[in-house]
């Protein structure tokens, strides 16, 4: 798959009252197949990823996110009003966590576009920390 287009993630994590920030601009893929849309990029070390790829995959309504490479290979489902479980491998060991779908906005067309999604996560009924991410998505030629 192609790299030909820009992809840039801002991510907003808040734990603990403080809040926190991360951002990527990347070269990336960007393909819709059976009405759902995939983006798909390397991480860097910006992200604390560095050696995995992310699959972004969005459909009317949720998000997953997956990450493999590197030791750490997970795949967050986040859906607007759902809460979803998930065995988070990381590279100190799995932990399960729950994932509470706050907002989703998905703006993505043929030619790229925005989303953005909110989630908290939650560890044997303790709240780790609530997550913002904007993904926008530009074709580059």
């Amino acid at each position: 798959m192609k790299e030909n287009y820009l992809i840039t993630i801002e991510g907003f994590i808040t734990a603990d009252g403080d809040t926190d920030n991360v951002s990527l601009t990347t070269l990336g893929s960007y393909q819709i197949k059976n009405g759902k849309h995939y983006i798909v990029y390397k991480e860097t070390e910006a992200t604390g990823y560095a050696g995995c790829t992310t699959t972004l995959k969005a459909w009317d309504g949720g998000v997953s996110m997956t990450r493999f490479g590197n030791g750490t290979n997970s795949t967050l489902v986040i859906e607007k009003g759902a809460i979803n479980l998930c065995n988070y491998q990381t590279v100190a060991g799995p932990i399960m966590l729950d994932i509470n779908g706050i907002d989703i906005a998905n703006n993505l067309t043929d030619n790229g576009g925005n989303l953005t999604f909110e989630y908290s996560l939650n560890a044997g009924g303790m709240l780790i920390s609530e997550n913002k991410v904007n993904v926008i998505v530009k074709e580059i030629n």
